[in-house]
């Protein structure tokens, strides 16, 4: 009876809180969003593409009405969502200048169609997935289970998989599958997994113990693997920030962080120094050459090496792997405050280089307003962090400010020389759809953990472990030790008494007195 009174009153309050959110429509900043789209269409129509952003307007406006009345709605955190709003139109403005740019190249490919069809489509699905993955978090308490946690990594290490194995490689790496005419890129959907996985395992206790920390470990390698096997570095980048900033906050050992942090260090020198002699080895013998262990090193060590030589010195090879970042300085120079008519036919302008286009189409004004509105949604994300009382919720919510800001600033620094190209895309203003309905997603649940979640995340009771018993890991690892106790190990056990400074084992005292 209660499930039917509910259910009855559920229209009524959702009315409810649409009225709520249009009476206070004037004293909300969102009012300013739709306000700001009169002079940035005026700028756009002052670069060609004003007709294209006119399309736009329509799909942009309706979803930051929607976003504030459903942000009204849970109580979330407005200013967030202005923050993301903001992005999103000044990824809009860019990406109808693309459009308008290859409409210019390519007339003929546009004849007769709305070339905004496309970008309104992924702006429709992204806005839907986010709603759509806000209410799932918002009702479903299981999504901290430790089965959600399983069923979580199962599904990213089938997805990683089925990426190695039928994925066609591009500039040598593996990240993209296609189902029928659809492109789905893989490594977006695996840092989505990664957050509620490490949230799983580190924030739905107290204190994570000693298992929860080692299984923490066991998966964030597992999934770092695959990515090497697929060469998305960038991602694998990106993940390690994110782990070593849960290491810090979530565990409360100072120590755990310090010894795991010298012994990445450590692996990575013994990396580098391995990596570098099994190259000159390769160039001596073909059996390093042929070896599909040394390959894996080999590709992966030299593709590495080679952006990191030709981020330092990229005119020694400017028609090849220095073309990119020389062409990106360029951009930055010919673009002043305002941009420039003058355009500089960039390689990967929609992705990897976006934010050197932006500042060559649109002018180093629009650029560090990008970067200071990823820094203000990065400390509202950290405010959220500090007064968000539930653990588990306080963790996504680390997990998903982290990853938006930590991606950003990557590829904001590297494709304006201050670090390596990665490779990663930056949240709302690069193309592709992968990638910006996962930017839509994270902010939804942003904006879903800072309001009234009906459920709590934190367990009080003694919490399930990830490796349950009776699992097959569990009887796999009981069998090796029944089998290790069966063996007599006649000839080790001399030399164990030695090492344990002549003290009998285990039960010997007793059996010799009888």
């Amino acid at each position: 009876m209660n499930q039917t009174m509910t259910l009855s009153m559920l229209p009524e309050r959702t009315w409810w809180e649409i009225r709520r959110a249009f009476y206070g429509f004037h004293r909300n900043p969102v009012l300013l969003v739709l306000l700001i789209q009169i002079p940035v269409t005026a700028f756009v129509y002052s670069k060609g593409a004003g007709l294209i952003y006119l399309d736009m307007l329509g799909v942009l406006s309706a979803i930051i009405l929607a976003s504030w009345v459903l942000t009204s709605a849970v109580h979330g955190n407005r200013k967030i969502l202005v923050y993301s709003l903001l992005l999103l139109t000044i990824g809009t403005m860019l990406q109808c200048i693309f459009i308008k740019e290859a409409m210019i190249k390519n007339p003929d490919k546009y004849a007769g169609k709305d070339p905004a069809v496309q970008l309104q489509i992924q702006y429709l699905i992204g806005f839907a997935g986010a709603v759509l993955i806000a209410a799932i978090y918002h009702n479903w308490s299981r999504i901290s289970s430790m089965r959600a946690v399983r069923i979580l990594f199962a599904v990213s290490v089938l997805i990683s998989l089925v990426t190695i194995l039928f994925a066609a490689s591009v500039g040598g790496v593996r990240n993209w599958i296609r189902i029928g005419g659809l492109s789905i890129q893989t490594t977006e959907l695996t840092k989505l997994f990664y957050i509620f996985i490490s949230a799983g395992l580190l924030g739905t206790t107290p204190v994570p113990g000693r298992e929860r920390i080692r299984t923490y470990y066991i998966l964030s390698a597992i999934m770092a693997a695959f990515l090497v096997i697929q060469s998305e570095y960038g991602t694998l980048l990106l993940l390690l920030l994110v782990f070593f900033a849960f290491l810090f906050l979530f565990v409360p050992e100072t120590l755990v962080f310090l010894k795991t942090a010298g012994a990445f260090a450590g692996l990575v020198f013994v990396g580098v120094v391995s990596g570098r002699e099994i190259s000159k080895l390769a160039a001596r013998y073909t059996f390093f050459q042929d070896n599909l262990l040394f390959k894996i090193i080999l590709k992966g060590y030299g593709k590495i090496a080679s952006r990191f030589i030709y981020w330092a010195h990229p005119e020694k090879d400017p028609l090849g792997l220095g073309y990119q970042l020389i062409k990106a300085r360029e951009s930055i120079v010919l673009g002043g405050w305002f941009g420039t008519a003058s355009v500089t036919d960039l390689p990967v302008k929609t992705s990897d280089l976006v934010y050197p286009a932006l500042i060559q189409r649109c002018g180093m004004v629009f650029a560090l307003l990008v970067f200071l509105i990823f820094i203000l949604m990065w400390l509202e994300g950290m405010r959220l962090f500090v007064r968000k009382a539930d653990r588990y919720h306080q963790t996504v919510a680390a997990g998903l400010i982290i990853m938006l800001f930590v991606q950003a600033t990557i590829i904001i620094a590297g494709s304006t020389g201050l670090c390596p190209l990665t490779g990663i895309t930056l949240p709302f203003i690069s193309s592709g759809g992968s990638s910006l309905l996962v930017s839509f997603v994270m902010v939804g649940l942003l904006i879903t953990v800072s309001g009234n979640v009906r459920w709590k995340g934190e367990q009080d009771e003694e919490a399930e472990e990830f490796f349950k018993k009776g699992s097959a890991f569990a009887k796999s690892g009981n069998y090796l030790r029944g089998l290790h106790d069966a063996v007599a190990h006649t000839h080790l056990r001399p030399g164990a008494g030695s090492l344990r400074g002549g003290r009998p084992e285990k039960g010997q005292g007793k059996a010799d007195s009888l």
